[in-house]
C-alpha cells in the first residue's frame, strides 16, 4: 500500500467549513476524531490533537469504511459525561449502517512510554482476540509499544457506545511521535496498520 502524507494530510486537517465531516464505508468499521480541533474550556485553551482527523479520514478512504470528524468547536467535550451531539449523530451512523467496530481516535503528548495506547475500560468494550489482531497489525509495522488500558481506559465516547450501541468499541491514544509531518514514515505506519487490521478482519 503506497502512502503519501505530506500536503493531502495537511490538507485533510484543515478544511471543512461544517461542524462534522461524515463518510459511509462499506466495511462495518468507523472511526471517530473528536478532538482534532481546539476546545474553549474553563481555564483557557486545549489544543487540538493534531493530525487525528486527517488518519481517521484517510484511513476511511483507504480501508473503505465509515468516520465521524468534528471540524469546529460546539462548546461541549464528547468524551466527557454529557449528552452532546457527536454522541447522538454516532449512535445512529452506527444503528443504520449495522457498524461491528468503533475506533475512537485520539492523540497523547510526546512524553508518554507508548507508541499507541488502545483503551477498553478494562476489557468491557472489545475482547482480548480483536485487541491481538490489531496488535499484530501494529508490530508488523513497526509500532512495538503498544499499552493496553495503562494510563488512558476509554471516555465517554465509548463507554457510550458500549453501553447504548452494544459493539466492540475502544480508544485509540497515538503519541505525537506518529502525529508529525516530521515524522512522515511513523503516519504512514500507522495508517497502514489500521487499514489493514480493518481489511483482514472486516
Amino acid at each position: 500500500m503506497a502512502l503519501k502524507f505530506s500536503a493531502k494530510m495537511h490538507k485533510l486537517e484543515t478544511e471543512g467549513s461544517d461542524t462534522y465531516d461524515i463518510k459511509i464505508g462499506s466495511r462495518p468499521v468507523i472511526l471517530t476524531s473528536a478532538h482534532g480541533i481546539g476546545q474553549k474550556k474553563r481555564r483557557g485553551w486545549k489544543l487540538p490533537e493534531f493530525f487525528t482527523r486527517g488518519i481517521a479520514k484517510y484511513v476511511g478512504e483507504k480501508a473503505d469504511c465509515s468516520y465521524l470528524v468534528k471540524n469546529r468547536d460546539t462548546g461541549v467535550d464528547p468524551n466527557k459525561a454529557n449528552d452532546d451531539e457527536f454522541k447522538t449523530i454516532l449512535l445512529q451512523l452506527i444503528e443504520k449502517n449495522h457498524i461491528k467496530l468503533a475506533i475512537d481516535l485520539h492523540g497523547a503528548k510526546q512524553d508518554w512510554d507508548f507508541d499507541v495506547e488502545i483503551g477498553t475500560l478494562n476489557g468491557q468494550t472489545i475482547g482480548p482476540e480483536i485487541i491481538e489482531k490489531l496488535t499484530k497489525c501494529l508490530n508488523r509495522n513497526g509500532i512495538k509499544k503498544i499499552a493496553i488500558d495503562d494510563p488512558f481506559k476509554g471516555g465517554d465516547i465509548t463507554r457510550t457506545v458500549h453501553e447504548q450501541a452494544s459493539i466492540d468499541c475502544l480508544q485509540f491514544e497515538i503519541n505525537r511521535r506518529f502525529r508529525s509531518l516530521h515524522r512522515i514514515t511513523y503516519i504512514e505506519n500507522l495508517c497502514k496498520a489500521l487499514a489493514e487490521f480493518i481489511g483482514e478482519n472486516y
